[in-house]
């Protein structure tokens, strides 16, 4: 069977350097261009970096759920599913500035695109994720249990459908509710129009027409290509696996640490609101890989906490469910004090209250233009989160 050995990483400012895998994973820089590091934890070195594991900035896009399966079903006959191959299949289009690619590969695979608006209007016979999942679903090096692929996007004729502005050269996430989770894609449209309506930060957004479908822009996007994006198991070094093994306390210190200092208040409090968003909505899965920073490379002094993504309400399907990570010391959902207290100490707000106030308030009146059942099931969850924090 085919077993991959050895492969190039390219960043967005050039080529980095190459991945080996011997006893071990093992990288090493063949750049002298400090814009070329590969992560934030991964400075400019001539001594190797070898692990048991993957770079966490490797390994965090590596397929989870529905697009693991896929990769299984077209490949394992050919070549043992290892994570280095598993790499090799998905690395070369991914969320974030640092791709890898066999030898003679290309940059970046060549796909036409699809148009925005008949992905929100589609009518067809033929489901249209299972169509989009045979054009991209191997192009698509993005983790998560939900099934999603990466799709780039053509230009509009009608740019109305896009709010006025052209995606042109740019991609969006599309995800698809799945059987096991009922009005998903109509529950995360919910949840990111509240926090958008709060004044948090987050991506653009839509919602199909059919319910379906739930398509976010993304936000690794700069004017000069990919930015980099790391999420909290890379830089605090955990395997996907273990996601939901920490605390808000150590997300709120790796904000901290890696956040450059003129971005570093305001993403620790960009950090707090995302929380409480999640408290509010009672989202039970704001595990690590849902926290990450952006920034150009390494070396800039823009790097920040990213817009705000993958939130759902979960206590609709799972009524006893709890916090994904713990805040102070425990998994329950948290007393205002407790997390009026978190906001102050490790958040450095001044008065997290008032932020607790305004997300409540948002979050309590809203109501979607149009809905189906899950928002049936929403809106007491929601409700009683919101009332028992706010007294």
């Amino acid at each position: 069977m085919l077993k991959i050995k050895k492969l190039n990483i390219h960043t967005t400012q050039g080529f980095s350097g190459e991945l080996a895998r011997e006893s071990q994973f093992v990288f090493n820089y063949q750049t002298n261009n400090p814009g070329c590091e590969i992560s934030l934890t991964m400075p400019l070195r001539s001594k190797s970096y070898a692990a048991n594991i993957l770079p966490g900035v490797l390994r965090q896009n590596l397929p989870e759920g529905f697009l693991l399966d896929w990769s299984r079903q077209h490949f394992a006959k050919v070549t043992k599913m290892d994570d280095m191959t598993i790499l090799a299949i998905s690395g070369r289009e991914v969320i974030g500035r640092v791709r890898a690619l066999q030898e003679g590969d290309d940059r970046s695979p060549k796909f036409a695109g699809e148009h925005l608006k008949s992905i929100l209007t589609w009518k067809g016979t033929e489901g249209l994720f299972e169509h989009l999942s045979g054009q991209y679903a191997l192009a698509s090096g993005i983790s998560g249990i939900q099934p999603k692929v990466l799709v780039p996007i053509k230009k509009e004729a009608d740019k109305e459908v896009i709010d006025k502005i052209s995606m042109k050269d740019r991609g969006v996430i599309i995800k698809s509710s799945g059987d096991d989770y009922p009005g998903l894609a109509e529950n995360e449209f919910v949840c990111l129009s509240i926090a958008q309506a709060a004044g948090l930060d987050t991506p653009r957004f839509w919602l199909s027409d059919d319910k379906k479908l739930f398509v976010v822009e993304r936000f690794d996007m700069g004017e000069q290509g990919y930015l980099g994006f790391e999420d909290m198991t890379a830089l605090t070094n955990r395997q996907n696996e273990e996601k939901y093994n920490g605390s808000y306390e150590m997300v709120a210190k790796a904000v901290a640490l890696f956040t450059s200092e003129q971005h570093r208040n305001t993403s620790l409090e960009s950090l707090f609101a995302s929380i409480v968003l999640s408290i509010l909505l009672r989202n039970g899965d704001a595990h690590l890989k849902n926290f990450g920073l952006i920034y150009s490379d390494p070396t800039s002094d823009d790097c920040r906490l990213s817009p705000l993504f993958d939130v759902v309400n979960t206590t609709a399907y799972h009524p006893k469910d709890t916090l994904a990570l713990k805040l102070g010391g425990t998994k329950a959902w948290p007393a205002t004090k407790d997390l009026i207290e978190f906001g102050k100490i490790h958040c450095r707000v001044d008065h997290p209250e008032q932020i607790i106030e305004r997300i409540a308030t948002t979050a309590t009146a809203y109501r979607p233009p149009e809905h189906s059942g899950i928002w049936q099931r929403m809106k007491p969850e929601i409700d009683k989160a919101c009332f028992g924090l706010v007294k």
